[in-house]
């Protein structure tokens, strides 16, 4: 398919540009071409707004995405024009180490295959390889498929922890994230508890079955965790803010884990900083610290497929974190709205067409 898109590029000051762009073309028997129909701002984007960094200008980027196949290689079989798909943007080499082995996130070359081809979201079209797409029925819409990315994180959260019936677990942060995570332990049969600072989204975690909800700008969370577990501390705590707030939020984390219990480092980090910990408990106490990084197999599954089979039935509910939708000329607009929680009540934001 020749002819020219619209893509938003960033600029030298961190938002965005809408251009015009070649359609990616198919390069390989085995790609796919789609034109994308949901797009979500993920919280790692937000860290890069407004925020003047050379190396992503005129990138294009967004990795959270949905939409409609256009055309196909001469070897897919999976998918073919008019299918309906989620997308799973990252893209391995499919031949180094870990990548024969499942757990093609931890690629050395993960970063730059992905932002080349699947990981360009914030743009009319994208190209890739047949097995990132998955058809989703006629009662999935774009927008609840594209944020499935969200949940192939927390779902990899839960695998890594291991996360089992009658545990406490914590989970910092009530972003789109957080939530998500709440629901997929809930179904692991776990006793969440969230912690956040913006009451809307609070009210969700309520809405979406927590045990209880924190609110740190008027309630003290060590205490409270406390007195629901019984003075042991939480069985797993879950860091889901990231970004400049990890400096207080990972300290949090230390404070609420209770003794031989596990950390998980979900959110995504901002430039580096100072962390003072306290070792000496982790040390100690055997405080396991574990880093999520996107997302794999569970086992023989890809998680990914996985969580888009819980959304097909009904037992995870993506459209309730959904809170504004913009179209890509107003992308500016739709990452200012996603950035201002506190005025906005943002949760999820999502580019459509």
């Amino acid at each position: 398919m020749k002819g020219t898109m619209k893509a938003a590029f960033k600029t030298a000051r961190g938002d965005f540009q809408i251009r015009d762009l070649p359609i990616p073309e198919i390069i390989h028997p085995d790609y796919v071409l789609a034109r994308v129909k949901a797009a979500g701002i993920c919280g790692s984007d937000l860290i890069d707004w407004r925020v003047p960094n050379p190396q992503l200008i005129d990138w294009v980027v967004g990795h959270e995405l949905a939409g409609e196949v256009i055309e196909v290689g001469e070897s897919v079989t999976n998918v073919k024009k008019g299918d309906r798909v989620a997308i799973e943007s990252l893209v391995g080499c499919g031949h180094c180490y870990w990548c024969r082995v499942g757990e093609y996130h931890l690629c050395p070359d993960l970063t730059k295959l992905r932002f080349s081809s699947l990981s360009r979201a914030f743009s009319e079209y994208v190209a890739g390889p047949a097995k990132n797409f998955f058809k989703i029925p006629e009662e999935i819409n774009y927008d609840e498929a594209a944020i499935l990315d969200v949940y192939g994180t927390s779902i990899h959260a839960c695998s890594r922890t291991n996360i089992r019936m009658d545990e406490t677990a914590v989970i910092i942060g009530s972003g789109s994230i957080g939530l998500s995570l709440l629901e997929l332990a809930k179904i692991a049969g776990a006793k969440v508890i969230m912690i956040g600072k913006h009451d809307h989204q609070l009210e969700l975690a309520k809405k979406l079955g927590a045990y209880a909800v924190i609110n740190t700008t008027n309630e003290d969370s060590v205490n409270r965790i406390l007195q629901v577990t019984e003075e042991r501390g939480a069985d797993k705590v879950y860091e889901c803010v990231g970004g400049f707030s990890m400096t207080r939020t990972l300290p949090q984390a230390v404070s609420l884990v209770r003794r031989g219990g596990k950390i998980a480092l979900v959110g995504y980090p901002g430039p580096e900083g100072p962390l003072k910990l306290d070792w000496n408990k982790i040390l100690e106490q055997e405080i396991d610290l574990i880093s999520v990084s996107s997302f794999s197999y569970w086992g023989n599954d890809p998680e990914f497929r996985i969580v888009l089979n819980l959304l097909i039935n009904g037992k995870i509910n993506p459209r309730s974190l959904i809170t504004h939708r913009f179209p890509l000329t107003k992308i500016n607009e739709a990452f200012d709205v996603a950035a201002d929680k506190k005025k906005t009540k943002a949760i999820k934001v999502v580019i459509v067409s």
